[in-house]
């Protein structure tokens, strides 16, 4: 995306115009094969663009997307990135974002307006939570590692009240690049000094700075101080990020999802202090590939006669676990 992936090939941008002649005649060819596929939503007084981005809905296609991309298009070249496949046609880059069906809406709401989806999660990234192509999501940590993530939601008038932003204004679109900055600006938790690139991490912040409308909206935000308030009001939500949510969003459970993830965790946690390869070291003098051969054994014997590995470590004797470990692989 952003018409920057095709590196071996010629590409140019497409005035407004012949851009929407080419979207239908793209449109008319994936009509044949996929059920769900569109464009995201631009500002109005859009006047060109140096990519089409697609977002489809992967529902019921099982061919390779390269080899469907290679006998649809014929194409120069293909690049492919996580679920993005970018190629040329007719002179444009085209990107395919492809996603599972349930994703569909979301990617639609976060890839709409230029880079509006991108700050607004660095508005949600900053009370807590992540917004992004799989909706609202809450990445948990326990004992400083990231052990889960548990959707929110992907109702997007409550997650947009949520954020303190008018979704009805959302739909109605926008004029211009500088229309969706101030409507970034409107949210009580907006603080310009959240977006700069000194506050995001070494992924985001390359990528970022590679983005005309990032970059521009630094350049339209630059004059402004820092928001003491919203500031203020994003660290309270981050700091009673999971009663704030329980609240608003009930039907995420995040409360009984939290304390799953940390049962998960806790097991995991014991497993590998009951039973672990420094034992088998010290025990039979295995070492290297001949360890790890000798585990990835002992795991399936124990999953194809128990059923569950953790539960076979946590309700067993540790003598009886060695007594496993040896007929299981000859040790």
């Amino acid at each position: 995306m952003g018409g920057l992936a095709l590196k071996s090939t010629f590409t140019r941008r497409y005035m407004r115009d012949e851009y929407e002649v080419l979207e239908q005649e793209v449109f008319d060819i994936l009509s044949n094969t996929f059920k769900r596929y569109d464009t995201p939503r631009f500002f109005e007084s859009k006047e060109s663009f140096g990519d089409m981005d697609v977002i489809i809905s992967m529902e019921g296609f099982n061919q390779n997307m390269r080899k469907y991309i290679e006998e649809t298009f014929k194409p120069n070249e293909i690049f492919h990135n996580g679920n993005a496949w970018s190629f040329d046609y007719k002179e444009l880059q085209i990107d395919f974002i492809t996603c599972a069906p349930e994703h569909y809406d979301s990617n639609y709401h976060y890839l709409a307006f230029n880079d509006l989806g991108n700050f607004i999660g660095r508005i949600a990234q900053k009370m807590g939570l992540k917004y992004g192509q799989e909706g609202l999501w809450y990445n948990h940590f326990y004992k400083d590692q990231k052990v889960g993530k548990i959707i929110i939601s992907k109702d997007y008038p409550k997650i947009f009240k949520y954020l303190d932003l008018d979704y009805d204004q959302w739909i109605k679109g926008f004029d211009s690049l500088e229309e969706i900055f101030e409507y970034v600006m409107t949210s009580k938790y907006f603080s310009a000094d959240q977006f700069q690139l000194d506050q995001l991490n070494k992924i985001n912040r390359e990528r970022n700075a590679k983005r005309k409308s990032y970059m521009s909206f630094l350049e339209y935000i630059d004059h402004l101080e820092p928001n003491e308030e919203g500031k203020r009001l994003m660290q309270e939500h981050k700091d009673n990020v999971i009663k704030r949510v329980s609240k608003v969003f009930p039907e995420a459970n995040l409360k009984l999802e939290v304390a799953k993830i940390e049962y998960e965790a806790a097991k995991s946690t014991y497993v590998s202090q009951k039973f672990n390869g420094g034992m088998l070291i010290d025990k039979y003098g295995l070492e290297g590939q001949a360890l790890g051969t000798a585990i990835n054994d002992f795991r399936n014997v124990i999953e194809d006669v128990y059923g569950n590995y953790q539960d076979f470590i946590i309700n067993n004797s540790i003598d009886k676990i060695y007594i496993e470990f040896e007929e299981a692989t000859g040790y």
